[in-house]
């Protein structure tokens, strides 16, 4: 069985996590904005948009070390050229187009520091010291997303792969404890409000350990590490298949450390379900390679979309109208999500083959 396709550097089933991340987001938000507008809640189970960003870096973690560490392998360096100008290319066009069309739905003009750290790629920052892109706030994940490889790539040249996984595993572990060590000393010494308020608000969205736990596993399939035996096991993988489940769609969440342990959770889940010959199981089918190959744009739209529906859509809370609102709100986004990749990100996506190694 073929877990890995070098001709369109594709993993088997990792598609469908990418489109179940994307639809999770999209439903949270929609939900999110049915409360703000009407009040009342249709689901009370929607699982976590926040949990579902979790997911995505587990994602990009885990494939783009993979790719980094095989690249290493196979010429015995990283063209760091080459990576930042694949992530330009894949990221910034559309990241770019969203702050353009978003921007016309300021009610008034947004603060200096607003637009700066925007179009600087830093929307991460300005939503962690309350001057956010408002008109499309999820653009904080690619901020965290950018700002993390800008350096992870180097580390990836530069320290020799029998160092690696302990150095990702000994920096994830501190940059999960330092949120927590920043407060303990904080309460305890000069007990500073905004120091607190910026503390929780960068890292509860500024998830590095959860990009770096998609690291780890992605290093140790790309060196078939040890580490894989025991991830690989089946009663650990059904256990933490049931937990991921049993946390996520029932928004039960632990008092510390929830993103981590559900990044770790949900590594395991993919690990296995992507790359581990012996359970052979398929989890995609056409459609959900297509949304997950337009996952991208479904997360970039989903909240123009929503701006949309509520400007023109009938606002009076009602079932029907709650019906509306959900079929209006999917299937629009999944389909300019559609016609931007086909007709706008494709052009840079060829560009961006050019750079491939």
């Amino acid at each position: 069985m073929l877990l890995w396709n070098r001709m369109n550097q594709r993993i088997k089933n990792l598609d469908t996590f990418r489109a179940i991340a994307a639809i999770v987001v999209m439903i949270g938000h929609v939900e999110l904005f049915r409360q703000n507008n009407w009040g009342g809640s249709l689901f009370n189970m929607v699982p976590s948009g926040h949990t579902a960003v979790m997911m995505f870096f587990v994602i990009s973690g885990f494939l783009i070390t993979f790719l980094l560490t095989k690249e290493k392998e196979n010429y015995g360096t990283i063209s760091l050229k080459y990576f930042y100008l694949r992530r330009v290319l894949r990221i910034l066009p559309l990241y770019y187009l969203i702050l353009l069309v978003s921007s016309l739905f300021f009610v008034a003009t947004p603060k200096f520091s607003t637009v700066a750290y925007a179009i600087a790629i830093l929307p991460n920052v300005s939503h962690a010291i309350g001057c956010g892109w408002s008109v499309s706030p999820q653009i904080w994940a690619i901020g965290v997303e950018n700002l993390f490889y800008i350096f992870f790539p180097l580390v990836m040249l530069l320290v020799p792969n029998k160092r690696m996984l302990i150095l990702l595993l000994i920096t994830t572990v501190s940059i999960a404890i330092l949120p927590h060590a920043i407060d303990f000393v904080n309460v305890r010494t000069i007990q500073n409000s905004l120091l607190a308020h910026f503390n929780q608000k960068f890292f509860y969205c500024n998830k590095f350990d959860s990009l770096l736990i998609g690291c780890i596993a992605g290093f140790a399939f790309a060196k078939n590490h040890k580490l894989l035996k025991i991830i690989y096991n089946k009663w650990l993988f059904f256990v933490c298949a049931i937990a991921a489940i049993v946390m996520w769609g029932g928004n039960i969440e632990t008092k510390h450390f929830n993103d981590e342990l559900m990044s770790v959770l949900f590594t395991i889940v993919i690990v296995n379900v992507c790359t581990n010959p012996y359970l052979n199981i398929r989890f995609e089918n056409r459609f959900t390679q297509f949304l997950g190959k337009i996952s991208y744009g479904i997360y970039m739209y989903h909240w123009i979309i929503l701006l949309l529906a509520f400007k023109f859509l009938p606002t009076e809370c009602t079932v029907w109208n709650t019906v509306l609102l959900y079929v209006f709100v999917i299937t629009a986004t999944i389909l300019v999500a559609w016609l931007s990749y086909e007709t706008y990100e494709k052009f840079f996506l060829n560009l961006k083959r050019r750079f491939e190694r």
